[in-house]
């Protein structure tokens, strides 16, 4: 009697533990339909992949990253500064190539001052123009969402698991864990029904 009531905690808190693992295991595997009689066996992941690439994709461009927002954030004054003094240092280069070396030095240099002053009085409004102007074009050309399915459709599925189970490993062994210590307390259970209340 003792053996049985010591068995049936640990019998449990172990079907508890192999439930919780295959429960885990069924989120990527099998990869491909396997048919079992009545049911057909597929794992969550990868039955689910088109949905979760359709879904993220959403997620993302309404989201997190509209292409609105990036271009926002490209448009901005010390992005606008960057290219000015690229341009300007471009071009000047471009001046002195070009200028042939008999011109005075002092010539070529008042050449570069007035085309750095004409630059950054009208880059700015130039480049804005070309940024906004483009902004629609770029919206019909690029569409985050369909990037984003299109790279999710294409995760090979062990690198998505190998993926998911190095970000998350903690929590699902954690999980597993608990299957066994659940296990176990319903096994104490049972044998506290068992005491209370035997079976003659």
């Amino acid at each position: 009697m003792l053996y049985q009531l010591i068995a049936i905690p640990v019998i449990s808190a172990l079907i508890g533990y192999i439930t919780n693992i295959l429960a885990i295991k069924l989120l990527f595997w099998p990869q491909k339909p396997v048919n079992l009689f009545f049911f057909t066996l597929h794992g969550l992941l990868p039955k689910r992949q088109e949905q979760i690439a359709i879904s993220i994709g959403e997620l993302v461009e309404e989201q997190l990253l509209s292409l609105d927002e990036i271009i926002d954030h490209i448009n901005t004054p010390p992005i606008q500064a960057k290219i000015m003094n690229n341009l300007n240092t471009v071009l000047g280069e471009k001046i002195e190539a070009v200028i042939p070396r008999i011109v005075p030095g002092k010539v070529v240099q008042l050449i570069r001052n007035t085309m750095e002053k004409s630059l950054r009085q009208e880059a700015p409004g130039i480049i804005n123009q070309t940024i906004e102007s483009g902004r629609e074009h770029l919206k019909q050309d690029i569409q985050v969402k369909k990037i984003v399915e299109d790279k999710i459709r294409a995760f090979d599925l062990d690198q998505l698991e190998e993926m998911i189970r190095g970000v998350s490993s903690t929590e699902l062994r954690f999980i597993e864990l608990l299957g066994g210590i659940l296990g176990f307390i319903i096994g104490i259970i049972q044998v506290g029904i068992l005491i209370l209340f035997p079976i003659h």
